[in-house]
């Protein structure tokens, strides 16, 4: 199976695709849409998606006969402080703005901070 990204356009990258796999061999009807057999189209949002969830399962099967008992713990532990970075440095340190985005108390976010070590002054004023 081929996957493809696509970004913009999306009918002229379709068609573009059409033309390329009747060059080499496949039969389509005018009016089909690419077959699902042979091209996957993802947008953008949906590959993030994929690609995080293949992640998440490719973590949780490497700790799954480690950490019996303790998986969804290790995960959170794994996505956490990577994930607080990251809307953190979205929101330039702003920990108000990081706490709306994620949908947490703003005391919270605080607290996971100071927990789990991170340097905020790092996005402040970049």
């Amino acid at each position: 199976m081929i996957t493809v990204l696509i970004t913009e356009n999306e009918a002229k990258i379709k068609a573009m695709l059409m033309q390329i796999l009747q060059k080499q061999g496949y039969a389509f009807a005018p009016d089909a849409p690419v077959v699902e057999s042979v091209v996957q189209v993802l947008s953008s949002e949906e590959a993030n998606r994929l690609s995080l969830k293949e992640k998440i399962g490719e973590i949780g099967d490497a700790l799954l006969h480690e950490k019996k008992g303790q998986l969804y713990k290790s995960i959170l532990a794994i996505i956490e402080k990577p994930l607080l970075e990251h809307v953190l440095a979205r929101t330039e340190g702003n920990q108000l703005k990081a706490a709306r985005i994620l949908g947490i108390n703003r005391n919270t976010i605080r607290a996971k901070i100071k927990k789990l070590g991170i340097n905020t002054g790092e996005w402040k004023n970049a």
